[in-house]
């Protein structure tokens, strides 16, 4: 329990100090950017570390590129929004201190439209950049304030780890959960109010945000989560979707074609879930029967299912029903790959790799495969090259430094092996371990002196910045 609520209790520390100025809003007093930033930090750590989160690199991209329209079209002036999926069939996403968000699988899956899911998030964006969380501290008693941030951990706790979960959510019970939620509630309009300004100017249809309102109505009214109901980070009122309706009245109609990835990511999520036969057949079903909302992403589900299945002949076909059908998607040539990887076809698989990443130069997916490939065949020398041109591209990317710490190790080079391992472990929010490593890393006895300086003074920055932590534990 003390370690969840680290992050909590070290807030508290910083946000309620006699020292701070008086800068005239109140939410500013009470809790400040760099300390938001730390909050974040942690939250991204437990959330890092639970089973419940689904970690997959296409599906992250995708959001990633989604919520960085809509951070752009708004006023955000944070370092960058950042976000983690839940592997959970509840129809749900919150926003937390530090600008992290929570996205479950249910909301995507539950959205029939990209406009819909862009609705979502950017009002969990709007509930960032009006800072609502810190506002509510505002509002909030020290002692309550301390326990609120563990609502948002509590409802990624209770699919990972129950007992922790239930200790949370009777500590914050205890202090008085009824007033977060009567304040909250005042949130939610003026998060619908700006999230329908950044869904416009994003170039989303603003009529998305009502048809998922009224999703999310449903799905709440007959969810069968755990979470108990005044948990539920978005309240549903007739007042709030009447308020949304007689906004959107002030938009003109927008027609928009949804990405293709918006699809194939639903239909990877939607076989991710289910029991990889049972989906195989339902999805044929469904195409021999034409009970789908869009064909392509159905398609593209069943040559998932088929591929999970090792039915790789069928997985290929309906790949070629798709590429004959003029959709050309990243996602499309990475099952492709992999499907050839699955079946031991390396050679074709490799010139595969090379032809999507002149098509799309920048897809991780393939950067991890073309990585993965040439460590394999010991082109180590190659690999590392490949690599480190990534780093600057994609510099909080742990899995590249991981793929670069293999290479380092195939090339005898052990002070950047320790280096890049640090790396991986730092930007996996583990920070000990980042430190075990760089320390291995100043240890090595390798490495030219411009080497040695750099390891030694990341060392020093690493440690540093756990110090801080240390300090604030001592405080408590």
């Amino acid at each position: 329990m003390k370690k969840i609520f680290f992050c909590i209790f070290f807030v508290s520390k910083i946000c309620f100090s006699n020292e701070l100025p008086d800068l005239g809003d109140y939410s500013e007093t009470i809790i400040g950017g760099h300390a938001e930033k730390i909050i974040g930090t942690q939250i991204l750590q437990q959330a890092h570390q639970s089973p419940s989160i689904l970690k997959d690199v296409e599906i992250e991209d995708y959001l990633y590129g989604l919520t960085d329209k809509l951070v752009k079209a708004s006023d955000y002036s944070g370092s960058g929004i950042k976000f983690f999926v839940v592997n959970d069939r509840s129809i749900n996403a919150f926003a937390m201190l530090g600008g992290v968000i929570g996205i479950h699988t249910g909301l995507i899956l539950s959205s029939n439209s990209e406009s819909e899911l862009a609705s979502v998030l950017s009002h969990e964006i709007a509930h960032v950049t009006q800072r609502h969380i810190a506002r509510l501290m505002g509002k909030l008693q020290k002692d309550s304030f301390k326990s609120y941030l563990g609502l948002g951990l509590a409802l990624l706790l209770a699919r990972s780890n129950p007992d922790l979960a239930r200790g949370a959510l009777t500590a914050s019970q205890a202090l008085g959960v009824q007033t977060v939620l009567d304040f909250t509630r005042q949130n939610e309009k003026e998060a619908d109010r700006v999230g329908i300004g950044i869904l416009h100017k994003a170039g989303f249809d603003v009529r998305g945000s009502i048809d998922f309102f009224k999703t999310l109505q449903k799905g709440n009214q007959y969810s069968m989560g755990g979470a108990p109901s005044f948990l539920r980070t978005h309240p549903i009122t007739s007042e709030r979707i009447s308020d949304i309706e007689n906004r959107l009245a002030e938009y003109p109609y927008k027609q928009r074609v949804d990405n293709p990835s918006f699809h194939f990511v639903k239909a990877k999520i939607k076989v991710f879930l289910q029991d990889k036969k049972t989906m195989k057949k339902q999805l044929i079903s469904n195409i021999k029967n034409k009970t789908y909302v869009n064909e392509f992403g159905e398609r593209y589900a069943l040559a998932y299912a088929y591929f999970l299945n090792e039915n790789f002949s069928e997985a290929l076909q309906e790949l070629e029903w798709l590429k004959n059908k003029k959709i050309e998607n990243p996602m499309i040539d990475q099952l492709n790959i992999e499907i050839l990887i699955k079946k031991g076809d390396i050679n074709n698989a490799y010139l595969a790799i090379k032809k999507a990443l002149m098509k799309y130069p920048n897809y991780r997916a393939f950067v991890y495969e073309l990585g993965n490939y040439l460590i394999e065949k010991k082109s180590a020398k190659q690999a590392i090259k490949f690599l480190q041109s990534y780093t600057s591209i994609f510099h909080s990317d742990s899995k590249i430094y991981r793929l670069l710490a293999k290479a380092y190790s195939l090339n005898g080079k052990q002070l950047l092996q320790y280096e890049s391992l640090a790396e991986s472990f730092y930007y996996s929010y583990n920070l000990q371990e980042a430190i075990v490593q760089m320390d291995m890393a100043v240890k090595a006895r390798d490495g030219n002196f411009y080497e040695k300086s750099r390891v030694e003074s990341r060392l020093k920055s690493l440690q540093r910045e756990k110090e801080i932590y240390e300090i604030s534990k001592a405080n408590l």
